[in-house]
């Protein structure tokens, strides 16, 4: 992994950090094809950490620990907190600070995560429909009901949904997935571009024409929860993925079980017939 050298070094076992070191930090991520919304994510959490930081800006070996119990005694979620450290181990590893990694992190293992039910789902749908929130119902729906990651939101163009098959990539293009939108979904995004005026690129934008960056897509999801009477823990593109992924094994399983049956009664026909009997 890359560092930055010398740069920057104040006494033994410090480093200044810059928002220079950070810009080139994202410099790097960005050759690496980490997303512009990732970037963006990356970009406000390390802007914090530098907020945070005392007047002479410089990092260490208790920095992370420190930064931790800060963000946690300002009432940040665990999951919050996990996301914000995740970062600082990533920059750590660019700047050739592996030592100053975090390893505990606030998530327990085998705590159990929140799962969002499909009564949930439906209830965040119908919230968002009865605020006349468009878009927070759209994604939504097309985390929930079609299957789609947060990190491929941008990918979702125009373009796509006009064909009605979306061709995702991720990991630098090294995996991609073919994702089929649903038919009632696919006339909701195109009547909604058409509205909204967007006539290429991603169908879910900021204000400015970029793709939506993660946070305000939570942002547009936790909008509902109040009126859904869903928990916010609940009501994240995470939990939508699992929930999509839970619902599509159910079917997966019911269909294999069912696979079964026939071909054991295709069997049991066949003894019928040409059984060696004495």
């Amino acid at each position: 992994m890359e560092t930055n050298g010398k740069e920057g070094r104040l006494a033994e076992g410090k480093e200044q950090l810059t928002q220079e070191r950070i810009e080139g930090y994202l410099s790097y991520l960005s050759g690496k094809g980490r997303s512009r919304s990732s970037l963006e994510s990356y970009r406000r959490i390390l802007l914090g950490l530098y907020e945070y930081l005392p007047e002479e800006k410089s990092i260490g070996n208790k920095t992370g620990p420190e930064w931790k119990a800060y963000l946690k005694n300002q009432g940040f979620s665990a999951a919050t907190v996990d996301n914000r450290m995740s970062a600082w181990n990533s920059f750590m590893q660019y700047l050739g600070h592996r030592e100053w990694q975090m390893e505990d992190f606030c998530r327990e293992k085998g705590n159990i995560q929140p799962e969002l039910s499909r009564t949930e789902y439906l209830r965040l749908l119908s919230a968002a429909k009865h605020l006349g929130k468009e878009k927070a119902y759209l994604l939504i729906k097309t985390l929930g009901g079609a299957g789609m990651r947060i990190q491929e939101i941008p990918q979702l163009t125009v373009e796509a949904v006009e064909k009605g098959v979306v061709e995702l990539e991720y990991h630098n293009s090294r995996q991609k997935r073919r994702l089929h939108i649903p038919e009632g979904l696919q006339k909701e995004l195109l009547n909604y571009t058409r509205r909204e005026g967007i006539l290429e690129g991603a169908v879910f934008q900021s204000p400015d024409g970029e793709a939506m960056a993660r946070s305000s897509i939570n942002y547009q999801i936790n909008s509902v929860c109040r009126d859904a009477r869903v928990d916010e823990s609940k009501a994240t593109p995470r939990c939508l993925w699992k929930m999509y992924q839970s619902t599509y094994m159910r079917i997966k399983e019911s269909i294999s079980i069912l696979i079964d049956q026939a071909y054991q009664r295709i069997v049991e026909d066949e003894q019928m017939s040409v059984g060696w009997t004495e």
